[in-house]
């Protein structure tokens, strides 16, 4: 073995879930001189084996059975910032399609090596990378302690020095002049190297530094160029995206966010990004899969969560909301409600602090609530979150977005306003929730709008004795807004008054309305100042036989 790597004193973790292979690599790995090779068969135990004995080589296979895969595993050990300076990883596979290959490489693990492989390929590759970890000790250090500007400086030294890893310092040192703003210096350090070389990375760099400088229409044209030259730099139509959409180009955006997507689909970011653009760009049911993407992506790797189905979800409904037919409403409401039932044992809600039945129960309410069964849409939102929102108690940030749509449909729009500011107040929405939500308010700004002028003339006719005239304005705000419960509470409370001071009034149609508003009432959770006035009030109604 080389002596710059004597695998003796390694500790070697081999992950991978075919017996064949594992007795294959662990015996080429015991003839290159290991002694410490251990073996684990699932991804979830190989993070467990190596946070417990932080290992010095990692060999992962990517695809790893039903658990996470060996891009997962890189991933979380990444994120949970679990992986050591000095440890190399090795992503392994005997798929060489374009988007498992540039899916594994993403992440930049140590090296990345295809099945079947000899003796001479994995020690050639295990020596090149431990020299190059080696040499820029203090460059990984740096890096993995997120120690930017020790990290620049690190580079500068072996830039200086010309080591035989000065470009890779290079474009490291480039990358972060860009991450931390340092645009000018970025671009100075591109300018030296464009005049000794051509190198396509460098070009990469100055687009992404003139798209930093809000000159995408430069970037653009580097890109485009460059694209011609590196077909496969995935990179380069992330970049062509930003632009895009830095010029507000919606079309073009959502063609290269596309492209990127059919190159390397294993992001959660890059399939994010494209439910953006395309709901931005009207595509609603791109959108929507895309955030079922994000979700089977999600599902086995660090980034689990519930709110990954709820958006998902979430996006189905959008999608029926803006349909043109009755027939793809139906389609993607159908869709949702299988969507739910599948995910009754998944394990997204398994560990979250949302129970199924709650988040069954508000799907539902949306779909009642779309449809016009806004009574129905009442109740269930009532049996789920009642309570909280008559106590103004806080509401599970992955249901939030939801009840507030559902308030807005049925006519409670100071609740859901109430919810809203303290959204504003405490935000918990990720930016695609946000959008939707955003989306949904100002839908329902002119018929809120129309709501509370007519109420507040209500109040105002009320408080001048004009009982017959808050009675009719009374009706129009409850035209509006059906459910509304303060409404509701004062036209029973309006007609209570009108018939105190007019006893030979009309009472028969007063009766039949104010049945209808206990209707609206019946079962609520109220406030303690409302549950008063409506106890109250039923006492009086009795008596003025009013129901």
């Amino acid at each position: 073995m080389d002596k710059t790597l004597e695998l003796n004193n390694k500790r070697v973790l081999l992950i991978d879930d075919q017996k064949p292979f594992q007795v294959m690599l662990k015996g080429l790995l015991l003839n290159l001189g290991a002694q410490d090779v251990q073996v684990k068969t699932t991804g979830e135990a190989g993070i467990a084996a190596y946070i417990k004995n932080p290992h010095d080589i990692l060999l992962v296979d990517y695809n790893l059975g039903r658990g996470r895969n060996g891009r997962q595993v890189l991933e979380e050990l990444q994120v949970r910032g679990l992986m050591k300076e000095h440890t190399l990883f090795f992503i392994i596979t005997g798929d060489n399609t374009r988007p498992m290959v540039l899916s594994a490489l993403e992440l930049q693990p140590d090296d990345y090596l295809m099945k079947p492989f000899s003796h001479r390929v994995l020690r050639s590759r295990l020596v090149r990378a431990y020299k190059r970890r080696m040499w820029l000790k203090d460059v990984f250090k740096a890096l993995t302690n997120h120690d930017y500007e020790a990290c620049i400086d690190a580079c500068q030294k072996h830039i200086q020095s010309n080591s035989r890893y000065s470009n890779y310092c290079r474009k490291l040192q480039i990358e972060l002049y860009n991450k931390t703003g340092q645009l000018d210096k970025a671009e100075t350090a591109i300018k030296e190297l464009l005049e000794e070389n051509s190198h396509s990375w460098v070009f990469l760099k100055l687009a992404e530094t003139r798209l930093l400088q809000n000159s995408p229409e430069e970037a653009l044209n580097i890109l485009n160029h460059l694209i011609k030259r590196m077909p496969n730099a995935v990179e380069a139509y992330d970049l062509k995206t930003e632009c895009y959409l830095q010029q507000q180009q919606l079309e073009d955006a959502l063609e290269s966010a596309r492209d990127a997507i059919t190159m390397a689909p294993f992001s959660i970011e890059r399939q994010t990004k494209l439910a953006h653009i395309a709901r931005d760009n009207g595509d609603f049911d791109i959108a929507k899969q895309a955030m079922n993407n994000v979700l089977q992506i999600a599902r086995k790797s660090v980034f689990r969560n519930a709110h990954h189905l709820c958006n998902y979800l979430r996006s189905i409904l959008d999608a029926a909301e803006n349909s043109d037919t009755p027939q793809q409403i139906s389609k993607y409401q159908t869709e949702a409600t299988m969507e739910l039932q599948r995910a009754r044992y998944d394990e997204h809600l398994l560990h979250a602090d949302i129970s199924f039945e709650d988040l069954e129960s508000i799907l539902l309410s949306r779909i009642d609530s779309f449809n016009g069964r806004l009574r129905e849409a009442q109740q269930r939102l009532n049996e789920v979150v009642g309570e909280k929102l008559a106590h103004n108690q806080p509401i599970n940030k992955d249901l939030l977005p939801d009840v507030i749509a559902i308030l807005l449909d049925v006519g409670e729009y100071e609740k859901a306003n109430a919810l809203t500011a303290n959204q504003d107040e405490n935000p918990t929405l990720d930016s695609y929730t946000f959008k939707i939500l955003q989306a949904r308010l100002a839908a329902a700004q002119k018929q809120q709008d129309n709501f509370f002028e007519v109420h507040k003339a209500g109040l105002d006719a009320y408080q001048q004795g004009n009982y017959i005239r808050a009675l009719e304005l009374f009706r129009k705000a409850m035209e509006a807004a059906p459910m509304n419960s303060g409404a509701a509470l004062n036209f029973i409370q309006a007609a209570v008054r009108y018939v105190e001071e007019t006893p030979g009034g009309e009472r028969v149609r007063l009766k039949k309305e104010c049945d209808n508003c206990f209707k609206v009432l019946e079962g609520l959770q109220l406030s303690s100042s409302h549950s008063n006035r409506y106890e109250r009030l039923l006492e009086q109604t009795e008596g003025l036989e009013l129901r």
